[in-house]
């Protein structure tokens, strides 16, 4: 079964769906938000963006708002510390 989930990201570059980030602590107003309106909309299959969206979250907090498809819900995790990204071909260091 398809399982979605949204993580917000911390100002480190953490990922994560808690309101506090688990690795060091980082929280503000727009991850607040997010937590509240994820728990109003529960468990949903079209879970979306637009759908925070239309649900009245500001712009400032979407901007740190990402979905997630997993093939299954064992795949699903609680956060994520990416180290290296690749944007536009260059390979970035996150820290």
């Amino acid at each position: 079964m398809i399982a979605k989930k949204i993580y917000w990201r911390c100002n480190s570059g953490h990922y994560f769906d808690s309101v506090n980030c688990p690795f060091d602590g980082w929280t503000s107003d727009e991850l607040a938000e997010l937590s509240v309106a994820v728990k109003k909309l529960g468990h949903c299959d079209d879970l979306s963006i637009l759908m925070l969206r239309n649900a009245g979250v500001s712009e400032r907090a979407l901007q740190q708002a990402i979905v997630v498809e997993f093939g299954s819900k064992d795949a699903v995790f609680d956060a994520i510390l990416p180290d290296l990204l690749v944007v536009k071909g260059e390979t970035l260091k996150v820290h």
